[in-house]
């Protein structure tokens, strides 16, 4: 049975549902991946690692996890603070806007709160909001966590995810993204993040840096555009199925992050997966929200079948 763990914050998520009405649902970049992740290999162990407060408002925020399939025995309670907020807006394109309210986070000092499980995982997956949230002593403990996963045979996945609002400085958050970008073996770059934070013009200059901290494999993501892998000397271009309508692009990336690890946990080529991971962010930019109904994503997902070399099926089930 595959497993991964997942560490990071979840928030609950408000948007707008008339001028009057805000829809309350809960959201933050890696438990968007962990529960895409979930829906499309059931069989997965998924354990999140995070913290709430003793409020009902955390506890509703458990549940939901729980609803999902997570697995919350590492979601630390604080006794002080509670969960972060934050109010999404998209425009008539889709894209999105955000107002946080995340200072008194309990997720903020979750390694202070809760022990890392001593055991393997088949995959260990952090982002740069991860790193950005924390402290710098849970921060060094966080990399001395992943070095120890990683010597015991998990594969550790990074995705930069980087937020100015977060970091002290650009300076800040190039040294520990440069970090984690060395403590992993499977990344996922943005290009907008690398021109942000390294003045990186192109793909070609990414590659060349990330190559440098001897990262096993690269997986570009570049939205509508084609994914290209970096992996063992070896490029692949995989092209993405169209989207008929974009209507919130909220989690994009980390719907894309989790049919990935779905796709390579369950045996399939670095190819398959970036075409699963495609086809995942395509049905959840088709709705709202950064995690959408579960029937909703079962039907849009079928109708987007995805199918490997030898005709096989990968969906939802």
């Amino acid at each position: 049975m595959p497993s991964c763990l997942i560490i990071g914050e979840c928030m609950v998520e408000l948007s707008p549902k008339d001028p009057h009405t805000l829809n309350k649902r809960f959201a933050g970049d890696t438990f968007n991946t962990a529960v895409y992740l979930k829906r499309n290999l059931p069989d997965c162990v998924v354990s999140y690692v995070t913290a709430v407060g003793n409020d009902a408002l955390s506890q509703q925020m458990i549940d939901t996890m729980q609803l999902e399939g997570l697995d919350t025995r590492y979601v630390a309670r604080s006794r002080t603070h509670t969960v972060g907020m934050y109010l999404v807006s998209t425009d008539d394109s889709g894209e999105r806007s955000f107002s946080y309210w995340r200072s008194h986070s309990a997720a903020r000092n979750l390694l202070n709160l809760v022990t890392l499980p001593d055991t393997c995982f088949d995959m260990v997956y952090v982002s740069g909001i991860t790193v950005a949230i924390l402290d710098v002593p849970q921060r060094e403990q966080l990399l001395r966590d992943l070095a120890s996963y990683r010597e015991r045979g998990a594969c550790i996945v990074f995705d930069p995810n980087y937020r100015p609002l977060l970091w002290v400085s650009e300076q800040e958050a190039r040294d520990w993204i440069t970090r984690f970008y060395a403590a992993c073996d499977l990344a996922f770059p943005g290009g907008d993040d690398h021109a942000a934070l390294f003045s990186h013009s192109d793909e070609h200059a990414i590659v060349r840096y990330l190559h440098n901290l001897n990262i096993d494999e690269i997986v570009l993501k570049r939205g509508a555009d084609n994914i290209e892998i970096y992996q063992q000397g070896k490029h692949t271009s995989v092209a993405v199925n169209p989207v008929d309508k974009v209507v919130d692009t909220t989690s994009a990336g980390d719907a894309f992050i989790g049919g990935f690890i779905a796709a390579r946990l369950a045996g399939y080529t670095s190819e398959v997966a970036a075409t699963m991971g495609a086809d995942v962010a395509g049905v959840v930019i088709g709705a709202k929200g950064a995690i959408v109904p579960a029937d909703y994503y079962q039907s849009s997902l079928s109708n987007r079948t995805n199918r490997n070399a030898s005709g096989e099926v990968i969906a939802a089930e």
